[in-house]
C-alpha cells in the first residue's frame, strides 16, 4: 500500500507522525510524507516583499524540508520506504495533485485543530480533501491530554 502522509509541522506534528508511523507499519509499502507551503506571494497576486522576507521565508521552508527528512529517516529505521517532500501551492490541490502523481492508495492526515469559527470563515481543507480525494483519506484524531 502506498500511503501519502500529510503534515502540517505545527506542534502537534510530532505525535500525529509518531501514530501515523505506527499504523503504516501494518499497512504501507511505501510512504511520501509531505509538507505543503503556503503558495509564492507573486503566485496569489501579491508581491513577494523585500528580500529579508524572502530570505526568512526561505530558511523556513528549508528548515521544514530538514524537518521531515529527518522524520523519513525515522520512518526508515522502522522498514518502511519513506520520502519527505516539501511542496509549495495551495493546500488542497497540491495534496490531491501529489497523491494522483505517487499513485496513493489512502492519504493520511491529522484532525484539524481549530475550531468552528475558523471553519465557518477560512474553510476546513479536511473536508474539502474528503469529499474530493480519488483515494481513501484517513483523518488520525489529536491526542488528548490523557494520552
Amino acid at each position: 500500500m502506498k500511503l501519502l502522509v500529510v503534515t502540517d509541522l505545527e506542534e502537534n506534528a510530532e505525535a500525529f507522525l509518531t501514530r501515523a508511523r505506527e499504523w503504516a507499519t501494518r499497512f504501507a509499502d511505501w510512504v511520501w510524507i509531505i509538507h505543503v507551503e503556503d503558495p509564492d506571494p507573486a503566485f496569489v497576486g501579491y508581491e513577494a516583499g523585500p528580500q529579508e522576507v524572502r530570505d526568512t521565508v526561505a530558511r523556513e521552508i528549508r528548515d521544514h524540508h530538514r524537518r521531515l527528512e529527518e522524520e523519513s529517516e525515522r520512518w526508515r529505521e522502522t522498514g518502511i520506504d519513506a520520502v519527505a517532500l516539501t511542496i509549495q501551492g495551495p493546500l488542497v490541490e497540491s495534496i490531491l495533485q501529489e497523491a494522483e502523481k505517487v499513485e496513493a492508495d489512502a492519504i493520511v492526515m491529522g484532525a484539524p485543530s481549530h475550531g468552528r469559527w475558523h471553519d465557518l470563515l477560512l474553510g476546513n481543507p479536511t473536508d474539502s480533501l474528503i469529499r474530493r480525494s480519488p483515494c481513501p483519506v484517513l483523518v488520525i484524531p489529536a491526542l488528548s491530554e490523557e494520552g
